[in-house]
């Protein structure tokens, strides 16, 4: 089971005076279970990809396919695909528009034809940290990591086996970064495929995940973490991606071959 992107091409105001190529030509499977980051520059097409991966876009030519379904068949129901497939965005306020936190939870499972209990919504808080007494909290009154983590449940309240984050650290303190890091590892030690979309690397060093490189639209690469930080320092400056201290001595310990020493730095 995975999500195909085949050949996928998609242009913004095709065919008009404002036409701007997105993405051309890209093909990526992400296999169950696995972890993949998509990095590049602020407009290579990291939003535009994980947009065609749960049809919110559809590919102008190739295609994506979420376990067989296509999302350009209109034989099969969209929402059997979003269902498979959530997306926390990067400003968590543009997913909200009900008057408190309960009500933003239990939209997407009633969307989808699914109860929630309320040991299944304790389970939630508990799993972002949040106290109960938050579910009658208006959503758009809370902090910028608060709001961050009911997006979060708001997506897992259906529960989703793909799971795509936007830039989830984005504007976020560092106490609140490490909660999200904490909840994207134990959310893929229980089996769920993590898709992340960002242009920086450095926080995601430990997990290893896998990588898909964009520039202007373009794949650059596609592979192993290890593989990916031992990539030419211009090619990976020019594409958006900086090797902060940290990461240099991990490339340093992995070009060695200094297995122990490597996984040593990424725990940092």
């Amino acid at each position: 089971m995975s999500i195909r992107v085949e050949n996928a091409s998609y242009t913004y105001g095709l065919r008009t005076p404002f036409e701007k190529e997105a993405l051309f030509d890209i093909n990526l499977e992400i296999n169950k279970g696995e972890m993949w980051l998509i990095v590049g520059h602020t407009g290579s097409g990291k939003t535009t990809l994980i947009s065609l991966m749960n049809g919110l876009l559809l590919p102008q030519s190739g295609d994506v396919k979420v376990e067989g379904m296509s999302t350009k068949d209109k034989r099969i129901n969209i929402k059997d695909i979003r269902k498979k497939i959530g997306i926390v965005f990067q400003y968590a306020e543009s997913q909200f528009f009900l008057p408190t936190v309960k009500e933003e939870i239990l939209f997407g499972p009633n969307n989808f034809g699914i109860e929630l209990t309320e040991e299944q919504i304790k389970y939630y808080l508990d799993l972002v940290n949040l106290p109960l007494d938050y579910l009658d909290k208006n959503p758009f009154e809370l902090s910028g990591g608060e709001m961050r983590k009911v997006a979060i449940i708001s997506i897992l309240s259906y529960n989703p086996e793909y799971i795509i984050f936007d830039e989830p650290t984005v504007g976020l303190d560092y106490c609140t970064k490490q909660s999200i890091f904490s909840l994207i590892k134990d959310l893929h030690d229980l089996g769920k495929t993590i898709i992340v979309s960002t242009h920086w690397i450095n926080e995601f060093a430990n997990f290893k995940p896998k990588v898909f490189l964009l520039k202007e639209g373009r794949e650059l690469f596609k592979g192993e973490f290890n593989d990916f930080i031992l990539l030419d320092e211009k090619l990976l400056f020019d594409a958006g991606i900086i090797l902060d201290e940290k990461l240099q001595l991990y490339k340093c310990a992995v070009k060695r071959g200094q297995k122990d020493l490597a996984e040593k730095i990424s725990a940092l």
